[in-house]
């Protein structure tokens, strides 16, 4: 039975009109010119017959680059650069911005909000012969645009993800982003008179009239929009209430009404109380529960540290690190509160002096190397045990966990991986930093490092059973390996990478019919399989020995859970990473229990 009168302290925080006065204040004006678009300035696909098919293929975007464009863009000076998330976007970024460090250059950035049929590979394309007069502009007066192209009303604030990412990625000086209204006042419309939408000074505490506010950038309308495109609100509470990151099998009635809840709504509460990481009143949260948080900086990107209090009498100590490849921007001081509440269990962990914190990740592979850097100097001033250095990361920061996993082997003693498929991709399936390559693969198969990969049962991905076609996927929803052919194709990429001895098509499809449920369910031959029963739901684990013997690869399907971190999550990837430690002199693993 689903009791909905279980209840516990911050249960309201689930309701989502709860947040609704933290959200960006220039959410209603964006929802607005979304609504805008798609009735009147929608990118329509063209016919099939009538599309160019010609060009760099993006499968995660569905995005179809033509390199004459680049081309041309790159006369002007200027960076293409187009992905997805959630929606795709496209950046144009004048070229002499490029590798620079801080986020304090001069450079305007311009954000631009249109709607495509993104059904069209093309649409990209689109977009920018459209917007050509925007991008020549850009060109010119040399300020970078962000084009936020969604296919549908984005009323949940999804641009906002998308500019954090290019802020990172681009090195954009956030005190310099321009909103383009300039649809608002095609309508006729005074920014004032959309409903809901008020506007106040960069601090946030006086109200302004938007529309004396209104300024040119290349002859485009724009709406100063520093400091007020960010929200404080809650991505736990958007995972586990969205459609978008989840399957159709997903029960969140049965997740709020339980102990998995309960102690989410204990690490919302962080997200609601607090707007900024450094605010006294939650360091002090930290103190009391034993940690000493500090905050550091290298080549101007921000890195913190929970560290036991008795870390600082007892030096002589050793310490594991955790690495936690989270996102701890300095331009939007809640997003590292939203973080501490994503892993707060691994907060308590640490309090307990089984081990200490490190959060840091930039938005590529390349960027993400700063962390040796960090972990030099890190390893200068705390009792890090350089044989227990551990990674994890959730989503695509799981992705970037392995990737430098790959290429600082000696220093990653073990790696949790959270909400990423059990199986490695290939180009055939998809593009970007979701492929994992050949020479990605022989790599990894090089050096043995334990991995465990933990996500939902019920994922917007449906990546479980591995041994069928993707089940109770979402309409519309978007799935890189869709097909059992794929499942089991990925399913033995992933073997050769942890240097496991491989299994045929036919032994994948054949634990459709295995007498254990955890290996029927989870989809592959295993040497060990489990069902643990936690919190009311059943979860699965199956454990795969490598060629020498040795269970160093684990994945776990969580039941009933959608796209997100869980204090079960990170238990099972403390428990599992805990067990391994890294020679430094001969790189081999070391088992600890």
């Amino acid at each position: 039975m689903n009791n909905r009168y279980f209840n516990y302290p911050h249960k309201d925080l689930w309701n989502i009109d709860v947040w609704e006065s933290r959200r960006s204040e220039l959410t209603p004006l964006a929802n607005w010119i979304g609504q805008y678009n798609l009735e009147h300035c929608r990118i329509p696909a063209k016919p099939e017959g009538e599309r160019r098919t010609e060009g760099s293929f993006d499968p995660k975007a569905n995005a179809l680059t033509y390199p004459e464009k680049v081309q041309e863009l790159k006369e002007k000076g200027l960076h293409y650069h187009c992905t997805s998330m959630s929606f795709g976007w496209v950046a144009i970024i004048p070229e002499e911005h490029l590798g620079k460090e801080g986020y304090s250059d001069e450079m305007d950035t311009v954000i631009v909000l249109v709607n495509a049929d993104q059904t069209d590979p093309n649409w990209c394309m689109y977009v920018l012969e459209k917007y050509a007069d925007y991008v020549d502009a850009a060109g010119k007066e040399r300020f970078a645009i962000l084009f936020i192209a969604a296919d549908r009303l984005n009323v949940e604030g999804g641009y906002i993800s998308i500019v954090q990412e290019a802020i990172v990625i681009f090195h954009l000086n956030y005190m310099r982003f321009y909103l383009d209204v300039s649809a608002v006042k095609a309508a006729g419309v005074c920014l004032a008179e959309i409903p809901g939408f008020a506007y106040t000074d960069e601090s946030g505490a006086t109200p302004m009239d938007p529309d004396a506010a209104i300024e040119k950038r290349g002859g485009i309308l724009v709406l100063p929009a520093a400091k007020r495109w960010t929200n404080k609100d809650s991505l736990i509470c958007k995972l586990i209430n969205g459609d978008t990151y989840s399957n159709l099998t997903y029960d969140k009635e049965a997740l709020i009404n339980s102990p998995v809840g309960r102690d989410l709504a204990q690490a919302m509460y962080l997200e609601y109380h607090y707007d900024d990481a450094e605010d006294p009143e939650l360091l002090r949260y930290w103190d009391d529960m034993g940690l000493k948080c500090e905050f550091h900086d290298k080549k101007g990107e921000q890195w913190i540290t929970f560290v036991p209090k008795a870390a600082y009498e007892q030096t002589e100590e050793k310490l594991p690190c955790v690495c936690i490849f989270q996102e701890v921007n300095r331009f939007d001081p809640h997003q590292a509160v939203t973080g501490f509440a994503y892993f707060l269990k691994y907060h308590e962990i640490a309090a307990q002096g089984d081990c200490m914190l490190l959060y840091f990740v930039l938005e590529t592979l390349d960027d993400n190397d700063l962390l040796h850097e960090i972990l030099e100097d890190a390893k200068t001033m705390y009792p890090i045990d350089p044989e227990r250095v551990y990674i994890t990361g959730h989503s695509h920061d799981g992705r970037f966990a392995a990737e430098y996993t790959r290429r600082h082997q000696r220093e990653i003693a073990a790696v949790a991986t959270l909400g990423n498929e059990p199986g490695q991709l290939s180009e055939k399936v998809t593009s970007g930093f979701f492929v994992v390559t050949d020479e990605q693969l022989d790599i990894q198969a090089s050096v043995d490092t334990p991995l465990i990969d933990i996500s939902g049962f019920n994922e917007r991905n449906s990546q479980f059973p591995l041994n069928i076609d993707a089940p109770d996927v979402r309409p519309g929803q978007w799935v890189a390996v869709d097909t059992f052919e794929k499942r089991a194709e990925s399913w033995q990429r992933r073997l050769r990478s942890a240097n496991a001895p491989m299994r045929t098509v036919e032994e994948i499809a054949a634990t459709r019919y295995s007498d254990n449920k955890a290996e029927r369910c989870i989809g592959v031959p295993a040497d060990y399989a489990e069902v643990l029963t936690l919190d009311k739901s059943e979860n699965y684990i199956v454990d795969i020995k490598n060629k020498a013997g040795k269970s160093h690869l684990r994945i776990v399907a969580l039941g009933n859970m959608p796209h997100t971190v869980t204090p079960i999550m990170v238990e099972l990837s403390w428990d599992f990473l805990r067990r391994f430690g890294r020679n430094q002199e001969t790189g081999e693993t070391i088992e600890l229990e």
